[in-house]
């Protein structure tokens, strides 16, 4: 299992709060260094961290300490759906509270803003630019990136333990819609996830099962990637058993044909383990493309 390291003592680690544009108030943590611009730029990268994860979770933290050193302004946020917050959350919510930390990055005077999401979080950075097209966004990187968590990916889940899984996955979805229709959108289900050999069971009420995993819902990358129109990164992880490169292929066919579109497979796991130093240098190579 992928742990979290210390912060170096080479970067300067700085908690912040930030407000969505709804008004929530959240909180996530700056990284920077001695070095105070990326080769003369003031370049800000906000990390969206990934399913049930934490602003200063593994496969962030480490990928923002390289980029630190080289003058980049790292911010790693908590969301509404960090940690036990993704039990309640609404997927359709998440781009305003990303567009609360593009503003603090812009507030901080960046001048040029790059969105980098892991896993679930790659799927939320194409959500929102396909979603606002905002301008304040220079680029992309999507990193470890589902093609469709919203239903095709879920559907897999079930393989573990039904013989019957897209049956068992509809079942599941169609309980979901009648608690909520019944007004019980707040009960909780319990959504099963393999893992190794064994079953975890996610909860989530019903309402968010069905905005992040159900054939309506918006969580799907290859739905989003067609409107956007800023520089991608896509990086597939080579040696994941839960993304394979792809699906990083399968998102890159989606971009239409005026998206600059790179995509670097990666091998290593999930996380990036013992691979975050590539990982944070191929995402350098990419900003000074912007």
């Amino acid at each position: 299992m992928a742990v979290m390291n210390p912060t170096p003592e080479d970067i300067t680690l700085r908690g912040i709060n930030y407000e969505s544009d709804d008004g929530t108030e959240f909180d996530g943590f700056e990284l920077t260094s001695d070095v105070s611009t990326f080769e003369g730029r003031n370049v800000g990268v906000l990390f969206l961290h990934g399913l049930r994860g934490f602003a200063l979770g593994a496969g962030i933290s480490p990928v923002a300490h390289p980029l630190a050193r080289a003058g980049v302004r790292c911010l790693t946020i908590n969301k509404r759906n960090s940690g036990k917050g993704y039990v309640t959350s609404d997927f359709a919510e998440i781009d305003r509270d990303i567009r609360g930390g593009v503003e603090w990055l812009l507030d901080q005077g960046c001048e040029d803003v790059v969105i980098w999401g892991r896993s679930l979080g790659a799927t939320e950075a194409a959500y929102y630019q396909g979603k606002r097209n905002d301008d304040d966004v220079d680029g992309l990187v999507l990193a470890a990136p589902f093609a469709d968590i919203r239903e095709r990916s879920t559907r897999g889940y079930f393989e573990a333990i039904s013989d019957e899984p897209d049956e068992a996955y509809e079942s599941f979805v169609a309980d979901a819609r009648e608690l909520v229709e019944d007004g019980r959108e707040t009960e909780i289900v319990a959504l099963p996830r393999p893992v190794g050999d064994d079953i975890e069971y996610i909860p989530m009420t019903a309402e968010a099962f069905l905005s992040y995993r159900s054939p309506e819902s918006a969580c799907a990358t290859i739905d989003w990637v067609p409107k956007i129109d800023v520089p991608n990164l896509l990086v597939p992880h080579a040696a994941d058993r839960n993304v394979t490169p792809a699906e990083a292929e399968e998102i890159a066919d989606a971009y239409p044909g005026s998206t600059s579109v790179d995509v670097h497979p990666v091998e290593a796991d999930h996380f990036f383990t013992g691979a975050e130093s590539e990982v944070a240098g191929v995402t350098a190579d990419f900003l000074r493309t912007l």
